[in-house]
């Protein structure tokens, strides 16, 4: 993700969005930072000194700018390792004092640059570059090895690839998400607004917002589409207060059309990030632009995040993306594993469907272990070896859950303390949760009612048996949670689903 530029610094210009030519931003990862010559060559000037900068650079290379990239062109690749070696940190320096602290640099090679050395119509000098600069003929880096590097690396990689609906794989588990995402690729802004999807670690979410930023790019290059983390706002806010340039900041946030924002529970107890979040959907939506958000919980699950925030969350279309089932896995693994046909048989890749993992990341993680083995040994592998490899790869990372575990979310979900859940009190906005966590922990953990009871303050056996049957009750006749301040309005059941989903993902 690109950060903003630090208007403190003599060494940056106010940033300006790219755009394409079909008059739309691009994403945050190719979102340019306008940045004069003048100011890199002064900054540049400044880390490396005069007598390295005319010896090196002067007249010898080119800069541009990426997103949070600086790139710097040079003529061969024999100059290009040596700057890699000597300048690594002091061109880091310099990408990071211009395009923000996430910036970074790439070395390419541009063999016009031999013909402009010689010249001083061409070069590059600390007044600026020429007009009669030639284009670079080769925009694509070398590779350089990047092992040992600083906090600071060297990103050779081009720019962020986003997925599309062509690669999702949909089934029961995913199909009102898949509806409602394809459905605002067609008419942003129109209705679901906002979009909230959420659901475990590994279903999905992230493929399925960058699906959406993909087809809008090629359905409507005329919007300014904007797809990042909340961390990254996070970063781009705290950066915008500690640059005095928070008026900038919410220029180039609330004139977008699209927002796409994932992983949204990052903004837990960040308060004043909450306060200037609420406001930019506030006037994205009253400006009829889209926002879409994932998080791995409900939004009524957000207990350190402002009601403001929650309830603006619910008020769209809230979607839960589940674990796929079998008929879904399968179609996973055969897409996962179609460049590794000749190496896994249909009946390995037949009991991985059956005793597969929970989520796209661990069916991939199997399959990379089955093709490694078979890379190995030389041969198909087949059910039998596939039983016994997983088999084996499970009972290493097996993980129990233990009751502590059950307690931590249980107290994360309803904003309580360890301290209230073993205490005497019975007041309903702390007996609730202790009796979920009860329930939760004899479905889960092999511990008896006993232990249960008294690791929750001392209480016997039929206490819990008591909490664990009224959790029953609740889930079965579909009764709503009615807690002050915690998952109010939600459905018993989903609470539950939602807790336990977190402890499995515990399981390694």
């Amino acid at each position: 993700m690109t950060q903003p530029v630090d208007h403190g610094t003599s060494c940056s210009r106010r940033n300006r969005p790219r755009v394409n030519s079909g008059g739309a931003a691009t994403e945050p990862e190719s979102r340019e930072l306008w940045v004069s010559q003048d100011a890199i060559t002064e900054c540049l000037l400044k880390h490396v000194g005069e007598q390295n900068f005319r010896h090196w650079f002067k007249g010898r290379s080119r800069f541009d700018t990426d997103g949070d990239q600086l790139q710097v062109h040079v003529a061969n690749p024999f100059i290009s390792s040596w700057m890699l070696k000597r300048f690594r940190k002091s061109l880091a320096a310099t990408a990071v004092a211009l395009l923000g602290p996430s910036a970074s640099f790439s070395l390419h090679v541009d063999a016009s640059l031999k013909a402009e050395g010689t010249s001083s119509a061409g070069s590059v000098s600390a007044a600026g570059r020429s007009d009669s600069q030639t284009t670079p003929t080769d925009a694509n880096p070398i590779p350089v090895r990047t092992e040992n590097s600083d906090s600071a690396s060297v990103r050779i990689s081009g720019r962020r690839r986003f997925r599309s609906f062509g690669s999702f794989v949909s089934g029961p588990c995913n199909e009102l998400a898949l509806m409602a995402a394809r459905r605002i690729s067609e008419s942003p802004g129109d209705r679901l607004n906002p979009l909230y999807v959420h659901g475990p670690t590994g279903v999905g979410k992230t493929h399925l917002v960058e699906a959406i930023y993909t087809e809008l790019r090629r359905r409507r290059p005329d919007l300014n589409v904007l797809f990042l983390t909340s961390e990254a706002f996070t970063n781009y806010f705290t950066n915008a207060l500690s640059n005095r340039s928070v008026p900038s900041f919410r220029q180039r946030f609330r004139s977008v059309d699209v927002l796409l924002i994932d992983n949204i529970e990052f903004l837990s107890n960040k308060k004043a990030t909450q306060e200037e979040f609420l406001h930019t959907i506030d006037q994205l939506m009253d400006h009829g632009g889209q926002v879409v958000l994932t998080s791995d919980r409900h939004p009524r699950l957000l207990t350190k995040h402002r009601e403001e925030l929650t309830t603006r969350f619910v008020s769209g279309l809230v979607c839960r993306i589940e674990s796929p089932a079998e008929c879904t896995r399968r179609k996973l693994i055969e897409s996962l594993a179609l460049p590794h046909t000749g190496q896994l048989s249909k009946d390995a890749l037949d009991y991985l469907a059956r005793q597969g993992g929970r989520n796209a990341r661990e069916l991939q993680g199997a399959i990379n272990c089955l093709v490694s083995h078979a890379s190995l040994r030389g041969e198909r592998v087949t059910a039998s070896q596939a039983r016994s490899m997983l088999g084996e790869l499970k009972e290493e990372c097996r993980h129990l859950v233990r009751i502590s575990d059950v307690e931590r979310i249980v107290c994360e979900a309803f904003g309580v303390s360890a301290q209230d859940m073993r205490s005497k009190t019975r007041r309903k906005a702390i007996s609730c949760p202790r009796s979920v966590a009860m329930y939760v922990a004899r479905r889960l953990t092999k511990s008896a009612w006993r232990e249960i009871g008294q690791y929750f303050g001392g209480r016997d056996h039929s206490t819990v048996v008591a909490a664990a049957r009224r959790v029953e009750e609740w889930i079965a006749r579909d009764a709503t949670v009615e807690l002050p301040n915690s998952c109010r309005g939600t459905i018993w059941g989903e609470v539950v689903r939602e807790i336990e989903e977190r402890l499995l993902s515990l399981v390694s």
